[in-house]
């Protein structure tokens, strides 16, 4: 279960960011998502060459 949410983490995130620029939010609301997904995705791909 966590090895999915991991892997999910990163690309709801970046939807997340995609919908704040859709919908014309201001740029933090942007920029904290796509940030934010950076560590989350860094962390997947640790996991994976473990593995």
């Amino acid at each position: 279960m966590a090895t999915a949410a991991l892997r999910l983490a990163p690309g709801m995130l970046m939807l997340i960011a995609l919908r704040a620029a859709l919908t014309g939010l201001d740029w933090p609301w942007i920029a904290v998502p796509l940030i934010a997904s950076l560590p989350v995705h860094l962390a997947d791909l640790a996991r994976t060459a473990r593995s």
